[in-house]
């Protein structure tokens, strides 16, 4: 089980009302993401899951740096001190 940090960027952490979270005692990145819906989903909900129940396509998940699809996605493993940012995707130039 890990202890990890979840950062909430732009919209997100404003419609929550935060923008850093930690849990503990977590497996994997699911674990997190159900936790995080569980407390604040209702506040959340319209950006970031679609009609159909499923995460928008808009919402970037980092573990790490490194984009949930290209790990093992929710099951993705977690160790202590992990960091998981969600944020809306950046663009720029």
């Amino acid at each position: 089980m890990a202890n990890v940090i979840l950062k909430l960027m732009t919209i997100f952490s404003t419609d929550v009302g935060v923008s850093e979270i930690q849990y503990t005692s977590v497996e994997k990145l699911g674990d997190v993401i159900d936790l995080f819906m569980n407390k604040y989903g209702n506040k959340i909900r319209k950006s970031f899951i679609n009609k159909r129940g499923k995460l928008e396509s808009h919402v970037v998940i980092l573990v790490n740096g490194r984009n949930y699809l290209f790990l093992d996605e929710f099951n993705t493993k977690l160790k202590d001190g992990d960091q998981i940012v969600i944020s809306p995707p950046l663009v720029g130039g």
